[in-house]
């Protein structure tokens, strides 16, 4: 025992000798016509599944009415329509949180930009007057405060997007002319939002032909450095990098041009966190039966995500369970893990979480979660971490021993 003791308090910073690696960029949006949750993949600049809420209204005519964000910590998107706040599950389209009036400070006010800040488990957001809120997530979310950007809305001019970068701590907003299409993304520090230390405008892709419009959505990828523009259709990755001051130096762009479905624009825009991968079988030996055990991420590995937890499903009941994190993706194949019935597939050991009981009713209907929660420190940015659970099953009436390993998943240490 002294030794899986010794294992479980090596430190989570310990995976910060990870090699980088790169996923595909799912980028997640609310339409304004027929209101589905978009998603699209921009990298690839392909389509991915959408959803549609039900009963959830259309965005009003303005251009800049409705947000969308991205919630790590239940996996699941944050949509307005200008009026209403809502929170859906992407998979499922049920509601987390079913549509409930937003906590503007004027009846006249539309959401123009939201975005879910973890490391606070905040939602921010901004309305049509250039007013920043931050709100502590609950159903209904609940306003701690507020400032004013100094952004109003004119009969030309008016907000359009939000977006955090908490690594770098800073906060980007955009303010257009919604005649002419003309941008400019202010940026403030999340220590004081609502001043602005620097302007920027944004160009459309010199890959496209089409022109950028009036954005009407921003997201970021923190750990990569990417803010992501949208005016409806088009997305846009511009990087950048935080230089002292701050200064940010904006580089490249990627853009991504698809048709909509039905012609329907995209309301706000957000960065949905990566899943895991998954690798090898399940074994059994002895007193555990042979389960399907299905080990997969409990939520998003997001950057100041104090509730990032791993599952285990439809293991052994009532059965004693581990679960390793190694430094690095899974292995295909390696040396049986004596006395275990099967390889271990994780990297180099960091963590060891356990000892958890599986808690169920029917046999192999066996389940547990481990919680790890995941500071807010950059250095863990991009990096690939693996997970194996393991099980000891003793037969009561024999005292009978016996083990049981789940599948292996490769997952990234995200911030979005």
């Amino acid at each position: 025992m002294q030794a899986l003791s010794t294992l479980r308090s090596l430190p989570f910073a310990a995976l910060a000798t990870l090699a980088a690696a790169q996923t595909p960029n799912n980028l997640i949006a609310l339409t304004r016509n027929t209101p589905m949750v978009y998603q699209r993949d921009h990298t690839a600049c392909t389509t991915l599944a959408p959803c549609l809420p039900a009963g959830f209204p259309a965005a009003p005519p303005q251009p800049y009415a409705g947000g969308t964000a991205w919630d790590p910590v239940r996996n699941a998107a944050v949509i307005s329509n200008g009026f209403l706040l809502a929170e859906v599950d992407p998979t499922t389209c049920a509601y987390v949180c079913p549509p409930i009036p937003a906590p503007t400070l004027s009846p006249n006010a539309m959401v123009t930009g939201l975005e879910f800040v973890e490391s606070l488990n905040q939602i921010w957001m901004i309305d049509s007057f250039g007013i920043l809120y931050q709100l502590q997530y609950s159903c209904p979310p609940t306003v701690l405060t507020t400032c004013n950007t100094g952004l109003p809305l004119t009969a030309t001019n008016a907000t359009g997007g939000l977006a955090v970068d908490e690594c770098n701590g800073l906060v980007f907003y955009s303010y257009t002319n919604w005649t002419t299409g003309a941008n400019v993304i202010h940026v403030a520090s999340m220590a004081n939002p609502c001043l602005t230390f620097q302007l920027a405008v944004p160009a459309g892709c010199t890959t496209s032909t089409v022109p950028l419009r009036g954005i009407t959505g921003l997201a970021v990828d923190g750990c990569r450095g990417v803010l992501y523009m949208t005016d409806g259709i088009q997305t846009i990755g511009w990087n950048y990098t935080v230089l002292p001051g701050p200064v940010v130096a904006f580089g490249t762009q990627s853009c991504c041009l698809l048709p909509m479905p039905a012609g329907d624009l995209m309301v706000g825009l957000a960065v949905r966190s990566g899943r895991e991968t998954s690798t090898g079988s399940v074994c059994a030996s002895g007193a555990c039966p042979l389960c399907p055990m299905v080990h997969t991420l409990g939520n998003s590995p997001n950057l100041g995500n104090s509730n990032f937890n791993l599952r285990l499903d439809q293991a052994p009941t009532n059965a004693f369970a581990w679960c390793g994190i190694g430094i690095g993706p899974c292995s295909a194949g390696g040396p049986i893990a004596v006395p275990f019935c099967g390889p271990l597939l994780i990297g180099p050991l960091a963590v060891l979480l356990g000892w958890n009981i599986t808690s169920g009713g029917l046999p192999c209907t066996g389940a547990t979660v481990f919680n790890q929660p995941l500071p807010m420190n950059p250095t863990l940015c991009g990096l690939i971490a693996s997970s194996q659970c393991a099980v000891i099953c003793v037969d009561p009436a024999t005292g009978a021993v016996g083990y049981s390993m789940s599948n292996c998943i490769s997952w990234e240490v995200q911030s979005n």
